[in-house]
């Protein structure tokens, strides 16, 4: 193998792990995204719980207060209702004191049943804060790696590139061009030659280009353009 062909394969070899971990790197901020649309749904679905537990907590104070006061209104009727002389206006009383009374024991039942509530909903919120906390912890964890391994990954493609650089100018000018030409493409720059076959395009190439590229000589493919080498080429 000539020297110059293997400085094109050791650049190559460069060039190829450079463009890998571009291509890493690209996928690094949707992996992120989709991690921290986890993290908001399971924030989210704790919201929810704790919301609703924080609505049923709201809705028993409440009723405690409205209970609370019609108890005083009953008391201050049945106080005031000693002073009342006429009839109609103590049965009126009576009346008032048992329909507070009877909203009373319709609000004491309805608070039975948001104590129940209440108490299956402080469950649910601490399980659901406990499986939250290591579902939030194992995300943030994989954020956190996200950004070590994006950091990695770009201080590796710093030392690629600038040894990428060192080898190129090893290269003679105008193969050098030839290879950055096709490196803009997908796949390899250079390939083998397999036989009289092409291994980027898998055509027959020419006897003329197989003898050549046999012969020692960096070649392109007659039919993609790749630049084609030989393990049969000159030592």
């Amino acid at each position: 193998m000539n020297k110059q062909l293997f400085d094109l394969l050791a650049l190559q070899e460069v060039d190829m792990k450079i463009r890998a971990l571009k291509a890493r790197l690209t996928m690094l901020p949707n992996e992120r995204a989709a991690n921290e649309k986890r993290l908001a749904v399971v924030s989210a679905a704790l919201k929810v719980k704790q919301d609703k537990l924080k609505a049923t907590e709201v809705a028993i104070r409440n009723t405690e207060s409205e209970i609370a006061r019609l108890n005083d209104n009953v008391q201050k009727l049945q106080t005031n209702s000693a002073l009342v002389k006429k009839n109609n206006e103590y049965q009126a009383m009576l009346a008032e004191i048992q329909h507070n009374k009877d909203k009373i024991g319709e609000l004491e039942t309805r608070l039975l049943g948001l104590m129940e509530t209440v108490d299956a909903q402080r469950t649910e919120v601490r399980e659901e804060e406990k499986q939250s906390a290591a579902r939030i912890k194992s995300i943030k964890d994989e954020l956190h790696e996200l950004i070590s391994f994006e950091k990695e990954i770009k201080e590796q493609g710093r030392a690629l590139v600038a040894k990428s650089k060192e080898f190129a100018t090893h290269v003679e000018s105008s193969l050098l061009d030839r290879y950055t030409r096709l490196l803009r493409d997908s796949g390899s720059p250079i390939v083998k030659l397999d036989g009289e076959i092409c291994t980027n395009c898998s055509f027959k190439v020419t006897p003329q280009t197989r003898n050549a590229c046999h012969g020692g000589m960096i070649v392109n493919c007659d039919n993609c353009s790749h630049m084609l080498y030989s393990d049969n080429g000159n030592e």
